[in-house]
């Protein structure tokens, strides 16, 4: 991101979850088990990193892009796919409502 910023003429940063996320509905169990019957082998040992709240998962890594010291603040950071209406959308840290993961900023494209 910082060669890219610098060195390649790149204005915004994005982010990009998307909605309907397995990792954000399902919990670690429920992962485990869909992968162990999908795949016919046990996979109770691997870890999905699963997002219990996506909107303050992207606040998160929205900010730890944004403290970086070689990220200018004048480059816009955020952004969220909605995979139903094909959206890609700018969330910014203003425009990232708390706990409401619908909360949508500017669009960037339709």
């Amino acid at each position: 991101m910082v060669l890219g910023v610098h060195l390649l003429g790149v204005e915004r940063i994005l982010i990009v979850p998307h909605t309907r996320c397995a990792l954000a509905m399902h919990s670690e169990a429920e992962m485990r088990s869909q992968v162990s019957a999908a795949s016919g082998q046990d996979a109770a040992w691997t870890s999905w990193n699963v997002v219990t709240d996506q909107a303050a998962a992207l606040r998160e890594d929205v900010a730890r892009v944004r403290s970086h010291p070689l990220i200018p603040k004048r480059v816009p950071v955020g952004g969220l796919y909605d995979v139903d209406t094909g959206r890609l959308e700018q969330r910014s840290e203003r425009s990232m409502p708390r706990g409401n993961p619908t909360g949508l900023g500017a669009r960037i494209q339709d």
